[in-house]
């Protein structure tokens, strides 16, 4: 366990925004939880857990968090196969891999073994407990149906094993069935399909293709801003409202691609939380006066005041 006070918390979101937390607690291995309760007791303020720092809006200043990074199943590390199942469409591996692992080191494990089942977090560059956290996904893949156990660190109960009925899992959402105040993600067991040499590989090299045509994979962003409403396109909705290209300072709405926020780091002028918020409202007025449709944020907002 290493404990850092008053960090940055720009430098560790893809976005690249963010104030000051209380502390940060980087977890390395699973003894470290068992510590976790007195040392929190002993910094205070508000729990946040931080993956990889995408798909998150960070306020500025000061704020009452401690931050726990859960860096368990670092890059270096490989997953744990655990065995094989049988299910009605093929043959599954069963893998446990570390919460802190980096998705893309963990897609390229899976390129290597033939394992499909991940290949829509191609070009998501956060951690497989943040992928769990917001059940991402992409072209028909989300992470919660590949799950098959989550070891899980709660205040309430310590470090505990959940199976499929200890979670809830929807479009972007994932939470626990019980009652907690926070929960931390420490490992993950997943069922992967073998799959045909060489077709893994292939539909990442597909998938990541289609989304560097079309998204600003190499810019700092968070990732898309707003849920897709039910039959609709968040982006061609905010394409269609005049957002795209849309900027406040050194935030902007993508020219590529309207559904993501991008912060232009050398612009010249600082980018900040407030100017990325006002540009939020003013897409979701632009939606909602044209359409009628009331957008759902998909980005995490990490406000201050959340006690």
């Amino acid at each position: 366990m290493i404990i850092l006070d008053r960090p940055a918390l720009a430098p560790l979101t893809t976005l690249r925004l963010g104030g000051f937390a209380l502390a940060e607690i980087r977890l390395e291995n699973v003894d470290d939880c068992l510590r976790l309760p007195e040392v929190l007791t002993g910094i205070g303020g508000a729990v946040r857990v931080l993956g990889g720092g995408s798909n998150l809006l960070v306020h500025d200043g000061e704020l009452p968090f401690t931050v726990l990074r859960p860096l368990f199943g670092a890059d270096d590390a490989e997953p744990e196969i655990l065995g094989e199942e049988h299910g009605p469409d093929g043959e599954y591996v069963l893998i446990r891999a570390g919460s802190g692992m980096r998705v893309p080191h963990l897609l390229s494990w899976c390129v290597r073994h033939d394992l499909a089942g991940l290949e829509g977090l191609v070009g998501v560059p956060g951690r497989l407990g943040g992928a769990v956290a917001m059940n991402a996904g992409a072209y028909g893949c989300s992470t919660a149906p590949l799950m098959r156990a989550l070891d899980v660190f709660t205040p309430e109960k310590g470090l505990h094993r959940l199976g499929p009925e200890g979670w809830k899992a929807s479009y972007r959402h994932f939470s626990l069935v019980e009652p907690c105040a926070w929960h931390m993600s420490v490992a993950v067991e997943l069922a992967l399909k073998k799959a045909v040499p060489g077709s893994v590989r292939a539909t990442m090299k597909e998938n990541f293709l289609r989304k560097k045509s079309g998204q600003p994979v190499h810019a700092h962003t968070a990732g898309c801003v707003f849920k897709n409403p039910e039959g609709h396109s968040a982006g061609k909705l905010l394409d269609e409202a005049g957002m795209k290209g849309r900027r406040r300072g050194a935030m902007l709405f993508s020219p590529m691609h309207a559904n993501f926020l991008v912060h232009d780091t050398k612009c010249g002028v600082p980018g900040s939380c407030a100017d990325a918020l006002a540009l939020i409202d003013e897409a979701r007025r632009a939606v909602r006066e044209r359409f009628g449709i009331a957008l759902e944020m998909e980005v995490k907002e990490w406000p201050p005041c959340l006690f």
